[in-house]
Formats: C-alpha cells, structure tokens, sequence
C-alpha cells in the first residue's frame, strides 16, 4: 500500500491525512449542496444543525491545517499568492456561471497566508498560549457578530461586514477566520518543535495522498459533481 502513494520528504503524514479526510468530507457536503440545487433534496436540509456542523468541520479544518503548515513551508509568500490566483479565477469563472464566489475559503487562505509572510517574524515573538486563546475567543465574538450584523458601509465584505445585498456563493471573510488561522500557526510551532513532529507513521496513506493534492482536488470537484448529479437526476441546474 505505502508503495502506491509514496510520500515526498519531510512531509507531516497525519496532517496530510487530517486535510485528506476534510476534503472527502467536503465532497460529500458539496454533493448534497447540488442534489438539493437539482430538488432532490429538500434545501433546507442543508441549513440544518447537522449540515451547518459539517461545513465549519470543513472550513475550520482548512484554515487550521493552513496556519500550521505556514511553519513548514519555504516560502509562504510564494504559497498565498498560488492559492490567491486559483481563488481569482474562481470568482471569474463562478460569476459567468451567473454565482459569483466573492471571497471563499481559497480568498482567505491565500490573503492570511500572504498576511502571515509578512508579519511571521512580528507574530513568532509573542507570547504563545495568551496570543493562542486570545485570537480563539476573538473568533468567537467576531463569529457570533459578522454573520448576523448587517452594514450599509459597500465594499467590507472582504473583512466581514455585508450590505443586506451582498451576495455570495461561498463567504469566509478575514474576521473571524483571521482568528483561527493565527492560532494554527501557534500551534504549527508547537508542532515543529515537538521531537519527530509526527512525521513518523503512516496509518492512512490513501487519505494523505488526496491531502497532498487537496488544492486540485477543490478546483475540480466541484464542476464534475455538479455534471455526474445533472446526468444521473436527468434534471438541469440552468
């Protein structure tokens, strides 16, 4: 098994195989998304509590994953800009399709990813755990404001304030996300001072070959579910 998906160097085997895992996940939510688009499902079923769970396990997931890796990459300014790119065609391609995706989950990624490139070496200086729990329970106020408050500032979308015209087909703005990254990338520090930094041990190798190419797998997901759905209900989203 291990020889069908060999492993690159250095690679931290059951962080792979957490983001793995967060990707098969995602599929699955993005596939009940479309089935209830297509009628199939009643959509208010992806409104629910169980629903609602599934997509922060995704969300929340991601944006961990991305802080801690920030501590291992060798060039994080090089990895933002990648992902921000991919998430600007996004926004082009999904507003032709009449959904624009204004500022998703690859938008955050790549801005805080970019953020933390810049100011890492300030950031790395702090106290650890009060800058940790800080930033947790930030996230937890900006959460519980920017989903519900409405603005009729235009333009702070990107920072979690909407007009109550502001749509959007995926939104994760910087606040409160900014909050959960910052402590991902404590904990990648953590994580890279730790003997070993779990990279020994491969229990899931299958799930941390997909981890190792979730950012393709994102990009092309989507599409070929929304296509295999169509075929098979025999009913058209357009």
């Amino acid at each position: 098994m291990s020889g069908a998906f060999p492993e690159k160097p250095g690679r931290i085997g059951w962080l792979d195989a957490w983001r793995g895992a967060a990707v098969l996940v995602m599929i699955g939510w993005h596939l009940c998304w479309d089935l209830a688009m297509l009628g199939v499902l009643p959509p208010e079923r992806m409104e629910g509590p169980l629903a609602v769970g599934v997509r922060y396990f995704i969300a929340c997931s991601f944006v961990l994953i991305a802080g801690i890796s920030c501590r291992f990459s060798r060039s994080n300014a090089r990895r933002g800009v990648r992902i921000l790119l991919c998430a600007l065609a996004i926004t082009a391609v999904t507003r032709l399709a009449g959904q624009p995706v204004w500022f998703g989950i690859l938008h955050l990624l790549g801005c805080c990813i970019l953020l933390y490139a810049w100011l890492g070496p300030k950031l790395e200086k702090l106290p650890e755990l009060p800058t940790a729990a800080v930033c947790l329970i930030l996230f937890f106020v900006f959460n519980s404001i920017c989903y519900r408050v409405r603005v009729n500032v235009p333009g702070l979308w990107m920072f979690g304030f909407r007009t109550p015209s502001f749509r959007s087909a995926d939104w994760y703005p910087l606040f409160p996300w900014l909050f959960l990254f910052l402590p991902g990338t404590v904990a990648g520090g953590w994580i890279r001072r730790t003997a070993g930094a779990g990279r020994q041990g491969r229990s899931w190798p299958p799930l941390e070959w997909i981890g190792r190419r979730a950012l393709w797998v994102y990009l092309l997901h989507q599409p070929v579910l929304l296509a295999l759905a169509m075929l098979f209900t025999g009913r058209m989203l357009w």
